[in-house]
């Protein structure tokens, strides 16, 4: 029989590999999420299917605990570019790679959001200034994008914070640059509407390129729609407007998003909300042409995605209808039994727009700011900005918990890695800088 002290010993022993193995499951936790993720699948099936929005805390939360020089090596050294279809249209394509739901959202911390301007910003990049990238501080990291690292930066010339995804090129050299100039473009176009949000400037150093977006202090839609829960039938006609300005600015301009769902739209600090993350976005997609690579969130994507079949911009309606229905049952599977009488606009359009047929779908058929669930609405002060939202939101205080850092330090972290110049080559012309502020040159002291 043990005596005390030996089973003192034991179970010491035992806390130790126990506490080791936890912290090895942490690591592990920042670098793989898909365990997260089927387990959070399970249980919503459990629930009857019900959504449970994720944690605003996530895999950041760990993140943020860390040496600041620990920090950077994840920044830089963690998960590579989320896989996803290339931007090829071609039938013989490869077996698709789509993000489950929460995938891009596990690294959000309390507060992903920003600047809340919602004024139409005029496109024109100028020359962008060499000076930029010494007078970016990054902060800390607010979230994952389709590609990179997302990162709030201060300028500290002007103090104007930005939303900056940070991208490495070794992972953009594997046929993957194209998504990233589709990015590029499509953030440019977005500053022509109030309901997307833009780029402030692009930049690229020796290893990496990087966004520089409108940073929203207010967080996304999601958690908006957690704190409120089911929205009544005038709220979700606001928020729907606007998001229906959105979606059809972008198919103006031959846009497909191809991931909407509430986590990618921000609220700003006036209450108004804007569509973002471009990074699965294909452009060029005028009159009949088609495509059919399989990309965005599995709740949220189309039939005819899903089968693998050709498709327009109809899956961005199809995704709206989901979003719809989800604002006023916190639901994503649609139930036609929750809607009475007084709520038969909402029911019908939900119904018209998860049509299993494209061609039938409304948006792509018919005439969206025309059906009855709109009657009323005003949509030149919809898009004037001119409509009281229905929330005007408190922007959240975020306290760093570690030591911020220049652009040199993530820099540092690569300088193992080397890339040629013809794959150098392929980022020429990416840089641009729209925002005023970043042009201008500090004072001489």
């Amino acid at each position: 029989m043990s005596t005390d002290g030996e089973r003192k010993a034991i179970m010491e022993e035992e806390k130790e590999v126990f506490v080791g193995r936890k912290r090895v499951e942490k690591r592990k936790h920042l670098l793989d999420s898909s365990s997260d993720e089927k387990a959070s699948i399970k249980k919503a099936k459990r629930s009857g299917g019900k959504r449970k929005r994720p944690d605003p805390g996530g895999k950041t939360s760990d993140i943020q605990g860390m040496d600041p020089a620990e920090n950077e090596d994840v920044i830089t050294q963690g998960r590579g570019p989320k896989k996803r279809r290339t931007r090829d249209c071609s039938e013989d394509e490869k077996k698709p790679s789509m993000k489950t739901d929460g995938q891009k959202n596990k690294d959000l911390q309390e507060d992903p959001g920003g600047s809340g301007c919602s004024g139409v910003r005029p496109t024109g990049p100028g020359t962008i200034s060499g000076s930029i990238k010494e007078r970016l501080l990054f902060h800390h990291v607010l979230g994952q994008g389709s590609y990179g690292t997302v990162m709030m930066a201060e300028d500290t010339v002007s103090h104007r914070q930005y939303a900056v995804k940070l991208i490495r090129k070794s992972d953009l050299l594997t046929g993957s640059e194209e998504y990233m100039m589709v990015e590029k473009r499509v953030l440019l176009l977005a500053s022509g509407s109030p309901f997307l949000v833009h780029a402030e400037f692009a930049l690229q150093t020796k290893m990496h390129v990087l966004f520089g977006m409108q940073y929203m202090t207010c967080g996304d839609f999601n958690q908006l729609l957690q704190l409120r829960g089911p929205l009544d039938i005038t709220d979700a006609r606001f928020y729907a407007a606007e998001i229906v300005c959105g979606i059809q600015f972008l198919h103006s301009k031959g846009v497909i998003h191809r991931d909407l769902k509430p986590d990618n739209i921000l609220v700003a600090d006036t209450g108004h909300v804007k569509i973002t993350d471009f990074g699965l976005a294909i452009d060029n997609m005028h009159g009949d042409r088609t495509a059919t690579s399989c990309a965005g969130t599995l709740d949220y994507m189309a039939p005819e995605m899903l089968a693998q079949k050709k498709y327009s911009a109809g899956v961005d309606w199809y995704s709206f209808g989901v979003i719809l229905n989800e604002m006023l049952t916190s639901e994503r599977e649609f139930d036609p039994t929750f809607f009475d009488e007084a709520s038969s606009g909402a029911k019908n359009i939900i119904q018209l727009l998860l049509q299993k047929h494209p061609a039938k779908r409304l948006g792509v058929h018919g005439n969206i700011r025309g059906h009855r669930f709109f009657q009323r609405m005003n949509w030149i002060s919809v898009e004037a900005l001119k409509l009281t939202p229905p929330v005007i939101p408190e922007p959240t205080e975020i306290t760093p918990r570690f030591r911020p850092f220049k652009l040199d330090k993530i820099e540092a972290a690569e300088a193992t890695s080397s890339i040629t110049p013809a794959a150098q080559a392929k980022f020429t012309g990416f840089s641009f800088v729209i925002s005023e502020t970043l042009n201008k040159t500090p004072a001489p002291e």
